[in-house]
């Protein structure tokens, strides 16, 4: 393999793992102060980090969605390339049975 793909593939799973622990942080975060409650939500700061988190997970599940239906087709076309049978759509006389002695 070559570095270029090796560095690629370090990028990827760097990339991966964020993602994850992103998400991860961002559920126990919300968990953790559930029952938040304050009387100026505007300033507060756990008010803020909730909303942050809740949009990461929403903008992270958009994308995840997309990855999937991506991942859907991308099979279903690999299957039916997979099942499909080459059969040659040339003729000839010979292949026609054609008699060329008239």
């Amino acid at each position: 393999m070559s570095k270029n793909n090796i560095l690629k593939r370090i990028f990827a799973l760097v990339a991966i793992l964020a993602t994850v622990i992103l998400v991860q942080f961002s559920n126990e975060y919300i968990s953790e102060h559930i029952n938040h409650h304050c009387d100026d939500s505007d300033h507060c700061p756990v008010c803020s980090v909730i909303i942050q988190c809740e949009n990461n997970i929403k903008t992270l599940s958009t994308g995840l969605i997309l990855v999937v239906a991506a991942v859907i087709a991308f099979s279903f076309i690999a299957v039916e390339i997979a099942n499909f049978d080459y059969q040659s759509v040339q003729t000839t006389l010979v292949s026609q049975k054609v008699r060329l002695d008239s």
